[in-house]
Order: structure tokens, then sequence, then C-alpha cells
């Protein structure tokens, strides 16, 4: 009398452990999927900076560094005397070994340096000296935060002058600065502190037209370990 109920309980038990089993192998898969693009994506990005870096040790490009890490409980109080480091946000602790540690990576890779320009701000003065041992001081590159449209233009003009610019044969040309003119001038927004733009300059075309191609980045965390 009990045999139907019992056939027909046990074919929907089996129908569960079968849905069961189904949806368990579908979530393996997707686990497996998505690992999968994770580590396509990382060993893609990995390989676009070594190309960058190979492409690098041939010269020709110019850096854009934004400065590195900086003391967020300073701020700049007076920028009439950029002489004067107190009155600025200057590099903290581990802003001057970021820039140390950047500096020897690029000297390790022998990367060729040539020029290297700095905004007048002591933050950057200390970054290119720290990683490159040099810097010569634009007003050219000064912060664009606190600069009216007029000012803000004519350095974002500046700005893209030197992006443009071809550096000596067989090295790269460094500016050391700030996001905002970076922004004004090519629309790249460089973050964090301590990152390298990297742009391949196609000769000056004249006001207002880009001589230059944005060829990627490389964040303080991502040059390799020697």
């Amino acid at each position: 009398m009990h045999a139907q109920p019992l056939l027909s309980e046990n074919i929907q038990t089996a129908r569960s452990h079968k849905a069961a089993s189904s949806l368990g192998l579908k979530l393996s898969l997707l686990l497996i999927l998505f690992f999968s693009v994770i580590n396509q994506s990382q060993s893609s990005e990995q390989q676009s900076i070594e190309s960058l870096i190979k492409n690098l040790g041939k010269g020709g490009y110019v850096l854009y560094m934004r400065h590195a890490a900086s003391d967020r409980s300073q701020t700049d109080t007076d920028t009439a005397d950029l002489s004067n480091c107190k009155t600025q946000r200057n590099l903290s602790a581990a802003g001057r070994e970021q820039a140390s540690a950047i500096g020897k990576a690029i000297k390790t890779l022998n990367i060729p340096i040539g020029t290297v320009t700095t905004s007048p701000y002591c933050r950057c003065v200390d970054t290119a000296q720290l990683a490159f041992g040099r810097g010569v001081k634009s007003d050219d590159l000064r912060f664009t935060i606190s600069a009216d449209e007029a000012k803000t233009k004519q350095l974002s003009n500046a700005l893209q002058k030197l992006l443009s610019t071809i550096p000596e044969d067989g090295t790269n040309a460094v500016i050391v600065a700030h996001t905002g003119n970076l922004k004004e001038a090519a629309k790249v927004w460089p973050k964090p502190e301590g990152v390298l733009h990297i742009f391949k300059p196609l000769g000056n075309k004249g006001l207002g037209d880009k001589g230059f191609e944005h060829v990627g980045r490389i964040a303080p965390n991502q040059w390799p370990q020697q």
C-alpha cells in the first residue's frame, strides 16, 4: 500500500540531489572562471609593466612623476616663498623612503635618465633629489590647485610643451610635479603619490595640439623587486 508514495519520495530525493549536484558544479565552474580572469588580468598588467620598462631602457620617453608620499598633517600656508619648506606640506618619512626606492629601482633596471625638471615646491624638489640625485626647478610646474583660470591655462600649455618635447637620444626626461597639473594638461589624474606616468613625445605641434601619447603608468608598489 505504501510502495507508490515511497517510490515518489525516492524520485523526489534523487531529483533534489541531482539539482544540488548541478548547482555545486555550476558554482565550481564560476569560481574557476572568476580566478582565471583575475590571474589573466594580473598577468596582463605585469606584462604591460615589463614591456614599459623594456621600452624605457631604450630612452625616448617623458616620465611624469607625482611627488612621493607627503605628510598630510601639514598644509601649504605660504606659497610666496617656495624656498621655505617650513610653510609647506613636505614628504613624510615613508615618502622619502618611497622616492629613494623608486630611484634605486630605476637605476638597477638601467633606465637612462636625462633632464629632471621639478616643481619648486619642496616635496617635489626633495622627491627629485632622492630619486634622481638632481632636479632643475621650474615655475611652469607650480601647483595649479590655487591658480586662477588664466594662470591654470598658462601652466597647462607649458606642461603640454614639456610632455611633447623629445628628450636627448638614449635618455628619458623626467618631470616631478603635482596632480592638478597633469589633469589639466593631459586629462590624466596621477594617483597615488609616487606614481609615474609615461608619455611618448611626438614633437611640438603648436599650442593646443597634443604632441604626446600617454602609454602607461607604474605605481610605487609595481616596480620589480630587485
